[in-house]
């Protein structure tokens, strides 16, 4: 099972690493709003883990919780495969993506500043303000590995039950 996981866990990385590229080559900040482009690829690469695992080691048959562990390894592995990787990139390639990230969400809070002060009080409003200025890059590889995470586990309790298939009773 952790090898299955750790296959499709790395390959999950990578695909989210790739979109998260792709985003940043279209000209787009993959930190912000455009990084919601790649939430289908944790869905599709632990079911594809999952089914592969039935196939393979259950020989067509799987548990629920056998399903889950898979799921949830494969997440687990991806999420901080895919956080390294943004990390990395961030440090070594573009520094600067972290500061423009922070004056685009600065920029939409202040844009739809009337719309939170009549929901809002000023105090917590500062408070919003605040809190994406102090954002930095271990914040965001955190945020997206936790992100990852539970995805990952909410989609892993989905498709474990969507690909259980228990063994037949054999009567005695």
């Amino acid at each position: 099972m952790f090898r299955y996981g750790l296959h499709y866990g790395g390959i999950l990385g990578a695909s989210s690493f790739a979109m998260f590229l792709i985003i940043y080559l279209t000209g787009n900040n993959p930190l912000g709003n455009a990084s919601w482009l790649g939430a289908w690829i944790p869905a599709v690469v632990i079911a594809v883990a999952v089914k592969s695992y039935r196939t393979h080691e259950g020989k067509g048959f799987i548990s629920y919780w056998e399903g889950f562990r898979t799921g949830l390894i494969t997440a687990l592995l991806g999420g901080v495969l895919s956080a390294l990787l943004i990390y990395i990139f961030c440090t070594l390639f573009d520094s600067t993506l972290v500061e423009r990230f922070k004056a685009d969400s600065l920029a939409q809070l202040e844009l739809m500043e009337g719309q939170f002060k009549s929901m809002l009080s000023d105090k917590m409003y500062d408070q919003a303000v605040d809190a994406y200025n102090n954002i930095d890059l271990q914040s965001i590889a955190m945020n997206d590995f936790y992100n990852k995470l539970l995805s990952g586990i909410i989609l892993s309790l989905i498709i474990a039950a969507v690909y259980k298939r228990n063994k037949p009773q054999i009567p005695e």
